[in-house]
This record gives structure tokens, C-alpha cells and sequence, in this order.
């Protein structure tokens, strides 16, 4: 009788906690869509950002710069290099040697080079948690997304998302290989940006003096 109890009392338990727990899940999805469309939907966004890395707790580096993406599409300037994708090719502008590197990305290339990439990884072999937090004086929601399996190269994702507008404040990433950490905090985010095409495209003229390197 006492075994029966307990198996009907944790019945109940479960019962209970399951509902909360996929409700928890479709919350944080939503906030991700909607951090998905704020990004996406009106042209491109142009923000500044400070990325650092971290291994067993202790700072391994950092450099901050700007980031303009619209789609597919990125720039990135730090004060040591830029480096521009047009979707299909990429050009690394490296300052201290006067180079330029001409190649064409993997996939796998590009989620390590733009943070943002999450907003493709996260619909598919993640699982989600969200709590309420804040940064910055700011309320925010506190996603983490983690792999369900090991073949991901991000295992884990912690997004700080500001509750008003959906913006992305802080992504922080844990790399699969070494389980190092890297946080990118963003600032003066700007969405419904107008770029061109030639925005995401390295121009010879402007680089007179660099020698350019075909990797492709």
C-alpha cells in the first residue's frame, strides 16, 4: 500500500512538472524568435561590440570593434583587422602586416567568426532554459540554450535578451573542442540599417599598399 502511495504521489509530481517544463521551453523559443525577427526583419544592424575570452575562469584576451550584418552578410572592424563577407566570399584585412586574405568560409568557419550566428543554430539540436535577469539596469531575459548532442561546435549559449525591445545585450558561448568561453557584450545596437553591397566587399582602392593573398 505505502509503495502504491508513493508511486501515485509521484505520479502527480511529474505530471505536474512536465506541463511547467515544456511551457518553460516554448516561452524561451518565443523570445528567441522574436530576438530572430527584431535582427532580421527591418534591413540590416549595425552595433559595437567587446569579445572576450575566457579559460577556467580567467580572461585569455579580448578586442572590441563594430559589426554591420544585414542577412548573410557581415563587416567586422577591430583596431587590428576588418574583415568583410558578401555572403560568399571573404576578405581579411590584417593592419600590422598590409594583407589581405581572400578565401571562402565553411559553415563551420562562420559560426566561430560572427556571434550572431545563433540566430540560425537555434532551431534545431538545442535545448532551451529561461530565467529573468538583469544587465546593465536593464531587465532581460536569460536564455541558455545547450546541445543535445555532441557534434555541435557551440555546446553552449547564454543570451542576455532586453525584455522591451528583444535586442541581444550579451552572448557568451562555450566551445565544444576546449570548453573555452567567449562573451560578447553589445552596445548602441541599431536595427533597420541601409547598407550596399559593397559595404560587405573589400575595395582594392581603398587599400592601395596591402598585398592581397588568394586562399580560395
Amino acid at each position: 500500500m505505502k509503495l502504491l502511495k508513493y508511486i501515485i504521489g509521484m505520479t502527480i509530481v511529474l505530471s505536474a512538472f512536465y506541463p511547467l517544463n515544456a511551457q518553460r521551453h516554448t516561452d524561451a523559443r518565443k523570445v528567441l524568435d522574436a530576438t530572430a525577427d527584431f535582427l532580421t526583419k527591418e534591413k540590416g544592424v549595425q552595433a559595437t561590440f567587446k569579445a572576450e575570452i575566457f579559460s577556467e575562469g580567467s580572461s585569455q584576451g579580448f578586442t572590441a570593434g563594430t559589426i554591420c550584418f544585414e542577412n548573410n552578410k557581415f563587416q567586422i572592424t577591430t583596431a587590428d583587422m576588418t574583415t568583410w563577407f558578401n555572403g560568399e566570399t571573404q576578405w581579411t584585412y590584417i593592419k600590422a602586416n598590409e594583407e589581405v586574405n581572400v578565401s571562402t568560409p565553411t559553415e563551420e568557419e562562420l559560426k566561430n567568426l560572427n556571434p550572431y550566428m545563433f540566430i540560425q543554430l537555434y532551431k534545431e539540436g538545442y535545448k532551451y532554459k529561461m530565467e529573468e535577469s538583469e544587465l546593465r539596469g536593464k531587465k532581460c531575459y536569460e536564455v541558455t540554450l545547450s546541445a543535445k548532442k555532441r557534434n555541435k561546435s557551440v555546446n553552449v549559449f547564454v543570451l542576455n535578451i532586453d525584455k522591451d525591445t528583444y535586442a541581444p545585450m550579451c552572448i557568451r558561448m562555450q566551445d565544444a573542442k576546449n570548453s573555452k568561453w567567449t562573451r560578447i557584450t553589445i552596445h548602441d545596437l541599431e536595427s533597420g540599417k541601409i547598407f550596399t553591397d559593397k559595404d560587405f566587399e573589400f575595395d582594392p582602392k581603398d587599400y592601395p599598399e596591402a598585398e592581397v593573398i588568394d586562399l580560395r
